[in-house]
């Protein structure tokens, strides 16, 4: 008996040191993988603004992938987590749904609050009528004309120098939120521009911008109006580039980016000049 009871109390105390190490939201709560239908996940991957990863392998992705999904296989998808939000929602396919649940573990464990498994994989998206599409590493013959290209430079160096003011900021006025979560925003913006540059020849510019050329307000109120003003320019600029841009995958990154700055970076960097949020680590990150 008293050996049982040793027994019970050595697999109750290991039970409580597994569950300390569980992923919790900030209520608590524990962070669990939600499965989801083909028919339930396409509203929301349809979005302009959405995570959707599809991590077989580059074959596999090839040969025919769910529309709007992004090919991060699953052995890289560790060293790629920089690609993704942490506190927007990431759904992910396979082909039947055992690898991206592993991959969904994986965001779990470092810390994504809202993740998606879509249950049967991309099996389960093409016998839902879904369309599947493959994609070409070669750019499309003619390139961009010569007012696109312009406008994906004019995006890049927007973003960068939204990176190099923000980060500006931040060696003034250390941890100020909403600057410590949107800069980490501007770099996945930036990532998201580069393919582009890529599938359509377009050269990359050196990055001319630095943050110690940056002169930085007295107050982190007077920065956070700077940047509603930034952010204001950038939603302009993309109403501009939407007159005339005509590539489906130009402008669904255009969109992307532009939502982010209406959406996310411009209420909370508005809530900021208005005394709404100080310094300190930590906050929800913003795209």
């Amino acid at each position: 008996m008293k050996m049982y009871l040793i027994a019970m109390i050595v697999l109750l105390f290991s039970g409580c040191q597994a569950a300390s190490n569980s992923p919790v939201t900030s209520s608590g709560a524990a962070i669990t993988i939600k499965e989801v239908s083909p028919s339930v996940a396409k509203p929301a991957v349809d979005k302009a603004y959405s995570q959707f990863i599809d991590v077989r392998t580059t074959e596999e992705y090839a040969s025919g992938h769910a529309e709007r999904a992004v090919n991060i296989p699953l052995d890289t998808l560790t060293s790629s987590l920089d690609r993704l939000e942490k506190n927007e929602p990431v759904y992910i396919i396979c082909q039947t749904g055992n690898r991206s649940r592993k991959a969904a573990q994986i965001l779990v464990d470092a810390g994504y609050k809202d993740v998606y498994n879509i249950t049967g994989g991309t099996t389960a998206w093409a016998a839902a009528n879904f369309p599947l599409t493959t994609n070409s590493p070669t750019a499309p013959i003619g390139g961009l004309d010569e007012k696109t290209k312009k406008a994906l430079l004019s995006a890049l160096e927007d973003e960068r120098r939204a990176q190099a003011t923000y980060r500006a900021v931040l060696n003034k006025f250390a941890n100020a939120r909403p600057f410590i979560n949107v800069v980490e925003a501007e770099k996945v913006h930036e990532s998201l521009l580069l393919p582009l540059f890529a599938k359509y020849g377009v050269p990359v510019p050196v990055n001319e911008f630095d943050p110690v050329k940056v002169t930085v307000p007295d107050s982190l109120a007077e920065a956070c109006k700077v940047a509603v003003n930034a952010e204001n320019e950038n939603i302009a600029l993309y109403d501009g580039f939407f007159t005339f841009v005509k590539e489906p995958d130009v402008k669904e990154v255009f969109l992307r980016l532009q939502s982010a700055s209406r959406d996310n970076h411009l209420p909370a960097f508005t809530r900021c000049s208005e005394g709404g949020m100080g310094n300190g680590p930590g906050g929800r990150r913003l795209r």
